[in-house]
């Protein structure tokens, strides 16, 4: 009886360990395959762009076509050659020269527009003016018959043939009252132009006085009058220059 049992028993165990094997292979050969693939995936490495970007760059840095070539020129307008035809000149030109001049000339009628004026020039051109000179051009340039103006001579510094002015008339100048009493005395210089009349301007003071003494002397020297300087005995404006003198009494 117990022989019976250790048979049944090892039959059962090794029916059970038959029907586990299957299962447990294909388990762990699902495990094997999926480590392998997730080891293959996990080492590969992946391109940051992809192959449309690449293309786009790659596209984008092409250097630009060449521009089109420039239009041909125009071609020149041909030009016809001018037919040059030869004048016939009659063999009897002499013939036909009058030899006899008659008695008396038919005038030529002509019209209102182009008559001839009283008094013109035979032989004058056709809308001539009375008194126009003979052989005048038609709309010829008028002429100016008066000489030119003679040209403004600048003022000449007196030395050397230059001649200098004479006074002939001289006006003392006022003293300021404000220059009296401030005991102010001495010289003041000017320059001025002395015209061919003998008049003084462009008066410029050189050496000036306070309390408006240099004024007064300007205008004095204005009213003062000369007998012109003179360059080869002709009258001529020459640059001059006056000293007046401040004193106290």
């Amino acid at each position: 009886m117990f022989e019976s049992t250790v048979v049944e028993s090892k039959k059962q165990k090794f029916g059970l360990q038959k029907y586990m094997t299957l299962p447990v292979s294909v388990g762990l050969h699902v495990v094997v395959i999926a480590g392998a693939l997730f080891g293959a995936v996990w080492n590969i490495e992946f391109p940051e762009n992809s192959p449309a970007q690449v293309a786009q760059y790659s596209v984008a840095a092409a250097p630009p076509p060449p521009p089109p070539p420039p239009p041909p020129p125009p071609k020149a307008a041909s030009v016809k050659p001018v037919e040059v035809r030869p004048v016939d000149i009659p063999k009897d030109l002499q013939d036909l020269a009058p030899t006899v001049v008659p008695d008396s000339v038919k005038p030529v009628e002509s019209s209102a527009t182009d008559a001839g004026v009283e008094g013109g020039v035979e032989g004058g051109v056709e809308g001539g003016v009375l008194g126009g000179v003979v052989g005048g051009v038609v709309g010829g340039i008028v002429t100016d018959t008066m000489p030119p103006p003679p040209k403004e001579q600048a003022p000449l510094r007196v030395g050397g043939d230059v001649k200098a002015p004479v006074v002939i008339s001289r006006v003392d100048p006022h003293y300021p009252e404000v220059a009296r009493k401030a005991r102010v005395a001495g010289i003041v210089i000017v320059e001025c132009i002395i015209d061919k009349n003998g008049i003084v301007r462009d008066v410029k003071v050189l050496k000036p006085l306070p309390f408006g003494l240099d004024q007064a002397a300007a205008d004095a020297v204005q009213k003062w009058r000369f007998r012109p300087g003179t360059l080869n005995g002709q009258p001529v404006d020459v640059i001059f220059n006056l000293t007046v003198n401040f004193k106290l009494n």
